[in-house]
């Protein structure tokens, strides 16, 4: 490889390596001389794989130099071939995790439809797994670092944008002495970051321009980690403070956001009076921000998953520092199934995989600590009507809970994991030190208040709603929802107000909560209450950018799935109202305990696990549409098995490949003993190794409010266009497990609650959210069940209309339907 002549040509060896940041711009110098411009584009991938494996070859050559003839080479000698070695793992790093990702025929390649793909996919992940698995490069690396000398420090006057080549040469020269801050969002900053040393976020939105840095420090960062805090106290030490934001050119908050940048910037030059900057401490802005950092493939970092993500793949971190560096989230190749829509699933796994609970699910949605002030919500022209005060739910015990036995309680288990015999009624439902309160009572569907009614609401109500810019993934979901009439009441009458906890670890502080609200008051205002009038159709434009705040997926004006929008909505709203959301994470059940539970029927052991699961989550969106699940591996040689036990609130199920299928068909295959593939192969601990296994999945617990995701897009974003049929009234009866068989383990001496849990479970249809077209394109839509007055409606946006006849919503484009549990049928 050649050098070019600014860099490489001298006649006197210097007595210091260059610098890591020197030997990268080398790197990318090179990079930029040897554009494969001249290959056809369906050429290119293949060319620049070919060049990357010749000089992956050079670098180990210069790798196995070191090691058999270090001791014999002179310090010039030495010094080029740790140099040359660096620059040739670097130049190989680049192109793989940068510059191939970036191709569009990388793109096509990665769905290896054919054979030809299927190589270089093969040659590909051969070249990543060779990058991550070198562990000679942190040796060289620590080498350079040790015996370069800084290059000679840049002039530029405080206040002064700063390249990115600049700031990596700072990091690389001054990490210890440089403070970075980030100015996005909470969510956005621990998803990926600037990798460096000391690195703080203050968002935007924290801080306003009459703020002094006392006022920063006391109310921007009062959420911040102590260490960040620690940071900004000590910013009088730092030689370069060095500020950045995204400057994304698609973000709609891209002018705020640099606005906000520059009141900071002027804040710390010139109104620093509790802690004035040193006189030699410099203050930079990056150029172009964190977008174009990303872009060039440098140094990034997730604090959340210490991983490293490059364009559509993740990786674990690198236990070193390099020049270039991987980029991109965690959460989209190594923690399957991906929440979103199932696009990373294996092939086994992604036809009976469903959506994760929140307590495991919300936790990776992008989330901030601060919020835009929330304007106070008016009760307007309704305001008077208000319901009475809420009833503890012991109170709203079902028609049929009083004529079932119940089960007696088995033994259980504590947040510590220990065993308790005998346990007493009120201990399995508020167990010691994580006390589960009581839930509000709501009003069952058919005793709904009729219109004008006093104290009620018209729950019935009807109204359309703008598209914001594809924002009909949110209006279907929204119509949907407010078709569950407890939901509607509680936010309607405000009540909702008095489940907010803003200690909740993964809430807004109610700010989802209350947005919810006032779209929910919105749309009721403007709806006419009068069968032949439509209303003033209500833009959700602020309960939008509530959610983008929340979620940057959101943010944008891009077409999403609206099933993964109903996730993420009620994921929000639990969080925000969850009673127990302060409470410490559950441990881990001990190896003995596990084995007990595996001893006992699905009954009790997921009655026991609900009991758990309860002292973390708790809230009134559990109580109307969480479900669970149990999902058991067998071991096919010894038959031992495993089983663990998952909340849901949006049950996704397959959707059978035939030329006709019924919603049953749907939940056959979903519970259906599957045969896990050689390489997911269950490895089995009591024989100690991975043996031949299979997974089965069963429903342990039915929702009042069961929403069910037709799971009608493959691993390769395909979609299964069969029509699906499903009933007005669904019975899911035998998909219950029932398997209580009369044996109770010792100790029993009180009945354990039901909560519901006593069939029949008959189910009646009010919503479909149906949609139209691929996952990247198309129109969602619904159908929603408006009570025995309008009867079922069809909502387009804006526009809404009652159904032509008695079976059009019956369409072969549902995608998401809403049942609501009935007791008479």
């Amino acid at each position: 490889m050649t050098e070019t002549k600014s860099e490489s040509t001298m006649t006197v060896r210097s007595k210091h390596c260059k610098t890591l940041a020197r030997l990268s711009r080398i790197a990318e110098q090179f990079l930029d001389q040897d554009e494969t411009s001249g290959k056809r584009k369906d050429d290119e991938m293949m060319a620049l794989l070919q060049r990357c494996l010749d000089i992956l070859e050079t670098y180990r050559d210069e790798c196995k130099k070191l090691k058999t003839r270090e001791g014999r080479l002179s310090q010039d000698e030495l010094y080029e071939t740790y140099e040359s070695a660096y620059v040739y793992y670097k130049i190989v790093h680049n192109t793989v995790l940068n510059k191939v990702p970036n191709l569009k025929q990388f793109q096509v390649v990665k769905k290896q439809t054919n054979t030809n793909d299927r190589q270089l996919m093969e040659i590909y992940n051969m070249l990543v797994k060779s990058l991550l698995n070198d562990e000679k490069i942190g040796q060289i690396k620590a080498f350079l670092k040790e015996n370069s000398k800084p290059d000679v420090e840049m002039v530029l006057n405080t206040g002064s944008t700063i390249s990115s080549s600049h700031l990596q040469q700072l990091i690389d020269s001054h990490n210890d002495s440089t403070l970075l801050i980030d100015l996005r969002q909470r969510g956005e900053f621990s998803k990926l970051h600037i990798n460096a040393k000391n690195v703080i976020c203050i968002e935007p939105i924290s801080f306003k321009a009459q703020y002094t840095d006392l006022e920063i420090e006391k109310k921007s960062l009062i959420t911040s980690p102590k260490e960040e805090i620690g940071l900004f106290r000590a910013r009088d030490t730092f030689k370069f403070i060095v500020l950045y934001t995204s400057e994304d050119k698609e973000s709609h908050s891209r002018s705020f956001d640099l606005q906000q940048q520059a009141i900071l910037l002027d804040l710390l030059i010139n109104h620093s009076f509790a802690k004035p900057l040193n006189a030699n401490t410099r203050v930079y802005v990056l150029k172009a921000g964190f977008s174009n950092w990303v872009s060039e493939g440098r140094q990034c970092i997730g604090e959340e998953h210490h991983g490293t993500y490059t364009n559509g793949a993740t990786f674990p971190e690198l236990t070193f520092s390099i020049g270039g560096s991987l980029k991109v989230r965690q959460d989209i190749q190594e923690q399957p199934p991906l929440l979103s829509n199932g696009a990373y699933l294996s092939a086994s796994s992604a036809s009976s995989s469903p959506h994760l609970s929140p307590s495991n699910h919300y936790s990776r949605l992008n989330r901030s600590t601060q919020y835009p002030q929330t304007p106070q919500l008016t009760a307007g022209s309704n305001g008077a009507h208000y319901p009475g005060p809420l009833l503890p739910i012991d109170n709203a015990v079902s028609p049929m809970a009083n004529h079932i036995p119940k089960l007696r309680a088995p033994r259980v288990f504590t947040a510590d994991n220990e065993a308790i015999v005998p346990v007493k009624m009120n201990d399995l439902s508020k167990p010691p030190s994580q006390a589960i309160p009581p839930l509000p009572k709501f009003p069952s569907r058919e005793s709904s208040p009729a219109l004008g009614s006093a104290n009620k609401y018209d729950l019935d109500f009807a109204v359309g709603l703008e598209n914001m810019g594809n924002s009909c993934y949110i209006n279907c979901i929204v119509q949907c929802l407010l078709g569950t009439h407890e939901l509607t009441n509680i936010f309607l009458n405000k009540s909702y107000e008095r489940h907010i906890n803003m200690n909740s670890r993964l809430g807004s502080k109610g700010v989802l909560a209350k947005y919810f609200a006032k779209l929910t008051h919105s749309m009721y205002q403007n709806a006419s209450h009068k069968l032949n009038e439509k209303g003033k159709p209500v833009q959700p434009m602020e309960f939008k950018m509530a959610c983008g705040t929340i979620n940057s997926l959101f943010r944008e004006s891009g077409q999403q799935d609206c099933q993964e929008f109903c996730q993420f909505l009620l994921d929000g709203l639990h969080e925000d109202l969850n009673q127990c959301g302060g409470n410490p994470p559950l441990k881990e059940l001990s190896d003995e305990a596990e084995k007990m539970r595996e001893k006992l029927s699905l009954r009790i052991a997921s009655s026991i696990e609900w009991e758990r699961f309860l002292t973390t989550d708790f809230s009134v969106i559990v109580d109307l549409f969480q479900g669970q699940y149990a999902s058991q591996l067998r071991c096919q040689v010894c038959g031992l098995t495993s089983t663990t036990y998952q909340p849901f609130s949006v049950l996704s199920v397959p959707v059978p490949h035939a030329k006709s299928c019924n919603i049953i068909d749907c939940f056959k295959e979903f519970t259906k003993v599957e045969k896990l593939e050689t390489d997911e192969q269950w490895s089995c601990p009591r024989c100690k190794k991975k043996q031949p296994s299979t997974k089965k999945l069963t429903i342990t617990r039915l929702p009042r409010n069961l929403i069910i995701h037709l799971k009608r897009f493959d691993n390769m974003m395909n979609k299964n266009n069969v029509f699906v049929k499903y009933p007005f009234t669904l019975d899911l009866t035998p998909y219950w497990a029932n398997d209580f068989d009369g044996r109770l383990p010792p100790g029993v001496t009180e009945e354990l609650p039901t909560r519901g849990q006593s069939p029949p479970f008959n189910y009646k249809l009010y919503g479909i959210a149906s949609h139209v077209g691929s996952l990247y394109g198309g129109h969602y839509t619904s159908y929603v069940d408006k009570g025995p007055k309008r009867g079922w409606c069809y909502f387009d946006d804006t526009s809404f209309r009652p159904v032509r006849n008695a079976t059009e919503c019956i369409t072969p484009n549902a995608y998401v339907l809403f049942y609501h549990r009935v007791y008479q049928v």
